[in-house]
């Protein structure tokens, strides 16, 4: 076992029985504590060494072998402190916003695939939908007999193909287009439950004197009373959106117009008659005998269904393209929304077909809204409708109500007897 060094004992020249206190900072002898002197910081032989600088007895140190330590500097040791936690928390936050940053890029990347996915089954569901027409068409030549259609639900009217075109009783099925014999248009705007233009979109019509039609729904009447008894008090012309706005046919869901399962004669009529009774509370009259399907989502068997409620559908000139048609997609909120188009597109689209040859928009109906979504002030429709309307007069076009169009369309709309 290794034992410790053991410390030199140096005794004070002048009393050598006494233990040094240090060596002398002139001489190098060793001194006690009773014959050292501290002059300038040092110790010293008293009196023969050194500077003869005093220092009073007081200001020894009781260990005058340790240098004195200096006092705790609290103030500077908590701003140190504050920085570091300054710098600590800043470096912390940028690496939480950046991580931030990218869990909403994944997030994105996340919402395009799915989109893309849902596309994707989609185009596979048509695809196999027109397989099985195909196979069916097949079984028929090849058997005689009668193709049955296909779907989950046991009933026919289900299974009806989505056309709503023809006429039945003769009555339209749906009426999306007049005669074009005559340069006749007519502005119809739908009232869901957004009613925020409806004013603006009054003020515009009756500056210029122009009547149209306003398919509005329960909703609506029950929101914006004041605004229903203006259009009928301004001559407008009001048909039935339904009460709810509700989806009938399965486009949303598959892109096909098959009848959705809980939709039946008696809930669609009870949807239009809540409507009109409604609105026959706030304005003392009744609706038009005028629907319009909510998302336009419509097949032969709602519109027939319509027909015995004493309602004739009411579409829009439709297109294979948007700039073929008259749907001015002036409900879609923003330019990051697919279908967007700026109020500047959808005037120029309108007059681009008004001047094709060679019926232009002869007979032609114009889908707008009561109500926007947009923030953007110049990229709401409603606000380009005056300068529409007197391009379209100046191209030597006249702006009728729905009524006036069946009538010169040779419609003869008496013919529904259960209103």
């Amino acid at each position: 076992m290794q034992h410790p060094k053991k410390r030199n004992r140096h005794r004070c020249k002048n009393h050598p029985k006494v233990i040094a206190l240090g060596r002398c900072a002139s001489c190098k002898s060793w001194i006690c504590r009773e014959c050292s002197e501290l002059r300038a910081g040092r110790y010293f032989c008293k009196p023969d060494c050194g500077p003869r600088v005093p220092v009073p007895a007081e200001e020894l140190p009781a260990n005058p072998l340790r240098a004195e330590k200096p006092p705790f500097q609290f103030p500077a040791l908590v701003f140190c402190a504050g920085i570091t936690l300054g710098l600590c928390g800043t470096v912390f936050g940028l690496w939480e916003m950046r991580r931030n940053r990218m869990l909403i890029d994944d997030n994105e990347d996340l919402k395009s695939k799915r989109i893309e996915l849902i596309d994707h089954i989609k185009d596979g569901n048509r695809e196999i939908s027109s397989l099985h027409r195909e196979a069916d068409s097949l079984k028929q030549r090849v058997a005689g007999n009668p193709v049955q259609p296909r779907g989950k639900s046991p009933r026919p009217a289900r299974e009806e193909a989505p056309d709503a075109g023809g006429a039945v009783n003769g009555l339209p099925v749906s009426f999306d287009n007049g005669a074009t014999d005559r340069k006749l248009i007519a502005l119809t705007f739908d009232g869901g439950s957004n009613g925020g233009a409806v004013n603006d979109i009054l003020d515009t019509l009756k500056s210029r004197n122009v009547k149209a039609t306003m398919f509005l729904t329960g909703m609506f009447i029950r929101a914006f009373p004041d605004a229903v008894r203006r259009i009928v008090a301004e001559g407008h012309e009001v048909g039935n959106h339904t009460f709810s706005h509700p989806h009938l046919t399965s486009w949303a869901q598959d892109r096909t117009n098959l009848t959705l399962p809980e939709i039946s004669e008696a809930y669609l009529c009870g949807q239009l008659r809540r409507a009109d009774s409604l609105f026959m509370s706030v304005s003392g009259t009744r609706m038009a005998p005028l629907w319009r399907a909510p998302y336009g989502e419509k097949n032969r068997t709602i519109c027939l269904w319509a027909q015995h409620c004493g309602y004739i559908h009411i579409g829009w000139r439709q297109g294979k393209t948007w700039r073929q048609g008259l749907d001015s997609n002036d409900w879609i909120p923003d330019e990051e929304t697919p279908g967007y188009h700026s109020p500047e597109q959808v005037v120029e689209k309108i007059l681009a077909l008004a001047n094709e040859t060679p019926d232009g928009i002869n007979g032609g109906i114009v889908l707008m809204h009561l109500g926007t979504e947009r923030k953007d002030a110049q990229a709401q429709m409603f606000r380009m409708l005056g300068k529409l309307i007197d391009d379209l007069e100046g191209l030597g076009y006249s702006f009728v109500t729905i009524p006036e169009m069946l009538r010169e369309s040779g419609v003869n709309s008496g013919l529904l007897t259960n209103n």
